[in-house]
């Protein structure tokens, strides 16, 4: 059962666009709608629409269609209605982590609208405030306090809503685990599952229920089978913002099912940077481990392949040098291009080694980590393919006796070139995706008529490189040298260059550039 389960999952795992396309089309058919609205209230509705679209999918959306709906309430002059979309806001918020701002919103609304929706959904928000805050507490004591406000609230979900929702059977079922009623809640979970597990949303909920029921129990085969189901449900859903992937890859690698929880890790990186939803981020990266286990496993992999590789190139070559005299000059060349093979592949190790460095030195920064690992992801995965179609053309031509043409490819040192621009426009890419007014605020450090302005067709220029490695904390210029291929002096000279050009403290510029794109909240 699990294993054909995790054979569909590998499949919606890699067809996940298709979902993706599906989601968008949705999207752009509400959209469609609005743009024909004739009233606010039917503009009202169809934010609602939208919203519960993008409240999973995208974060930042999410929260833009929350505030149009806010005013398109206040427009109304409806009160109920400007209550649920403040309660959207603060639905946002706590899927952004900002905890506070929700707690602050939620106390501050009205209570004198009564009416069931509003009050299903006011439990609902601040129970999942205190079941988050429950899970990141560090004082046993706060632990505490937490569930049992977050039991209070199963309690007064439970009084308003009816025995035939899918909420109230969900919630049933938590409240029953929170008192170690396994087995009553086991029933109740299979109930749910059973009744309501006909649409996307509600198998991928009352699955991961279940889920949670199982391992309570200590069954774990049931616990992934259950996360399993509910991944699939997210998925096909083009839900982005979720948790059974990921807490079924940290299962799959504790089995040892290494390259599948590096999928499964790797997919749940990108769907919770696309959501923007940091939270589950953040959780992602705690399993570190398992991405680098897996590349470490790739690259030994692939290391194997090469040396496999070396050893039919070396018995080819001795064949020849014995039948086919005429062609020596032609063997010493494929002498030099062995040894030129094998300082690639010692390039490769190095480069590995400095990859590794930087992938711990990624974990240390909460703030930037997660982006980063998506980019490790594609740039290794890139130099993966890269490395063996070079090795398939290398074979090809030593196959068909093309050794000058070979000879002429791996002197040019284009590839090279070519390879560090790539890398440098990767590199700006990412950055400025994590911190999009590096630019603007960086010039905002510096004397006006001095403001640094990037060549059109760039991203950043050499000095603005420099210090956006600053910025992610990479402060020494032998290590910048290094990673932008650059030589030391010329990194001294253009920091002290950049510095004279600073209207703050020269002491002060270094501590200002590190502030840049900091988020207060």
């Amino acid at each position: 059962m699990i294993d054909s389960l995790l054979l569909k999952l590998d499949e919606v795992v890699a067809d996940r666009g298709v979902f993706l396309q599906e989601k968008e089309q949705q999207i752009a058919e509400i959209k469609e709608k609005q743009k024909k609205a004739s009233s606010n209230e039917e503009r009202y509705g169809l934010y609602g629409e939208l919203f519960e679209v993008y409240k999973n999918y995208q974060m930042d959306s999410a929260l833009f269609v929350a505030n149009a709906r806010i005013k398109t309430a206040e427009m109304i002059d409806n009160p109920r209605y400007q209550l649920i979309s403040s309660m959207n806001l603060a639905e946002v918020m706590i899927g952004t982590g900002m905890y506070k701002e929700a707690f602050d919103l939620l106390d501050n609304q009205s209570r004198e609208i009564q009416t069931i929706d509003v009050l299903t959904y006011r439990y609902h928000l601040y129970h999942s405030l205190y079941v988050l805050m429950m899970d990141y507490s560090i004082s046993e004591k706060q632990k505490e306090e937490y569930k049992q406000l977050s039991v209070q609230y199963k309690d007064s979900i439970l009084s308003v809503l009816s025995d035939d929702q899918i909420g109230w059977h969900m919630v049933s079922t938590t409240r029953l685990l929170a008192e170690n009623r396994t087995e009553e809640a086991l029933e109740m979970g299979l109930a749910c599952y059973s009744r309501f597990g006909v649409s996307n949303q509600s198998i991928a909920m009352s699955a991961y229920t279940l889920a949670e029921v199982c391992r309570q129990m200590g069954n774990r085969e049931e616990e992934k089978k259950y996360l399993a189901i509910s991944a699939l449900g997210d998925l096909r859903g083009a839900v982005k913002e979720y948790i059974s992937l990921r807490d079924l890859a940290l299962m799959l690698y504790e089995d040892g099912d290494i390259a599948r929880a590096y999928d499964y890790t790797k997919c749940a990186m990108e769907d919770a940077i696309f959501c923007n939803a940091r939270l589950r981020a953040l959780e992602i990266s705690q399993i570190l481990p398992i991405i680098n286990e897996s590349y470490d496993l790739k690259m030994q992999r692939e290391k194997d392949r090469l040396a496999s590789l070396l050893g039919v190139i070396s018995l080819l070559s001795l064949f020849l040098m014995g039948a086919l005299l005429y062609i020596y000059k032609q063997l010493k060349a494929l002498s030099v291009t062995r040894k030129r093979l094998k300082q690639s592949n010692s390039d490769l190790e190095i480069f590995n080694a400095n990859l590794n460095k930087l992938n711990r030195e990624l974990s240390e920064s909460n703030l930037v980590k997660e982006e980063y690992i998506g980019y490790v992801f594609s740039m290794c995965s890139a130099y993966i393919d890269k490395m063996e179609d070079f090795r398939k053309k290398t074979n090809r031509k030593l196959r068909a006796g093309q050794i000058e043409e070979l000879l002429r490819n791996t002197s040019s040192s284009s590839l090279v070139s070519d390879e560090l621009k790539e890398f440098h426009l990767s590199f700006d890419t990412i950055f400025l995706k994590l911190y999009p007014t590096f630019i603007d605020e960086f010039n905002s450090l510096l004397l006006p008529e001095e403001a640094v302005v990037p060549r059109e067709g760039d991203l950043l220029t050499p000095e603005l490189r420099i210090f956006a490695l600053v910025r992610l904390g990479i402060s020494d210029s032998a290590k910048i040298a290094d990673f932008l291929h650059y030589s030391t002096q010329t990194v001294y000279n253009y920091r002290l260059k950049v510095r004279n050009k600073s209207r703050l403290p020269k002491d002060e510029f270094s501590d200002a550039v590190n502030r840049i794109g900091r988020i207060v909240m």
